[in-house]
């Protein structure tokens, strides 16, 4: 199992993340970046580039606040490739070559609000009593966004449909589920759609936990073979969303037009995963996401 130093085993709130990206500039040196957007209470949502080609693998992590420890898998995954870029080899791909070729943007927290709010609360949140009022007081189980809305229902993909589901189950705005008023709705869902219709990526990579799973889109056969080979590369299975989690997500919406996209539901158990956990699922997974682009 690849060594894991401490600092990538942190908590991924805010103070965990500034320390993971010190430590990979302490290995590193200067990493190009970019701000995708800026949260409601706005937090910046960074990017990281790495590689030089004209080709796009773009990866994003934590979606959904109970899932954060996909954030450390995707400082890990840019730690991998920073490391290999100067010259190396994953799993028998030259990695120099193959970062010629693509350049990775890797996006470790799309929603810092709600990773914020699950972890510490809303004794300092702008929208305390709008979220001590949705949530109970109770934010263990925290998923969404700071004003309510689950992000990953949040994209242009079913939204109507997702709407009549919400209505006959009574979803409203909360700690998970909620779709938001119209698509888009949200800047870090708009930032983060408006970051891939400028690159029109050659790949999309969405992280969750939990299941040992990739889903794919669009569902035709290419993409289903590309999602096969990935998952035989990290021992997970090939499965098919339903219900709630068929519709709005982000990988639903970048293959709706034609991108090959892959949502990866990270290890098992029950969420949140413990951060204790990172080094055995970057263990089954970081090397397969690392040559993507070999299976495009």
């Amino acid at each position: 199992m690849r060594k894991i130093e401490g600092e990538f085993l942190l908590k991924a709130d805010e103070e965990g993340r500034k320390k993971i990206k010190a430590r990979l500039r302490e290995k590193h040196g200067e990493i190009k970046e970019t701000t995708v957007a800026r949260s409601i209470l706005s937090r910046p949502i960074e990017g990281y580039f790495i590689g030089e080609g004209k080709k796009y693998i773009a990866v994003f992590a934590a979606h959904h606040a109970l899932e954060s420890v996909t954030t450390n898998i995707a400082f890990l995954l840019a730690d991998m490739l920073l490391e290999k870029s100067k010259g190396g080899n994953i799993n028998g791909v030259d990695c120099k070559l193959m970062l010629s070729k693509y350049c990775f943007l890797i996006v470790p927290c799309v929603n810092p609000d709600g990773v914020e709010l699950r972890l510490h609360g809303a004794s300092d949140s702008l929208l305390r009593e709008r979220q001590m009022r949705m949530s109970g007081g109770d934010f263990s189980s925290w998923q969404a966004n700071a004003r309510g809305v689950d992000l990953n229902h949040n994209y242009d993909y079913g939204f109507l449909e997702y709407k009549r589901l919400e209505r006959e189950k009574g979803i409203a705005a909360g700690p998970s589920l909620y779709s938001g008023e119209y698509p888009e709705s949200e800047p870090e869902t708009r930032g983060t759609a408006n970051l891939i219709r400028t690159l029109s990526p050659a790949a999309v990579v969405s992280l969750h936990t939990q299941g040992e799973e990739i889903y794919y889109q669009p569902r035709d056969r290419k993409t289903a073979r590309r999602a096969e080979r990935l998952a035989s590369l990290c021992g997970y299975l090939v499965d098919t969303p339903e219900g709630t989690a068929a519709y709005g997500g982000l990988c639903d919406y970048t293959g709706s037009v034609g991108i090959p996209s892959f949502t990866l539901e990270l290890g098992k158990g029950t969420n949140p995963l413990p951060e204790g956990d990172v080094p055995a699922i970057f263990a089954r997974v970081g090397e397969a996401l690392a040559v993507l682009p070999t299976l495009l």
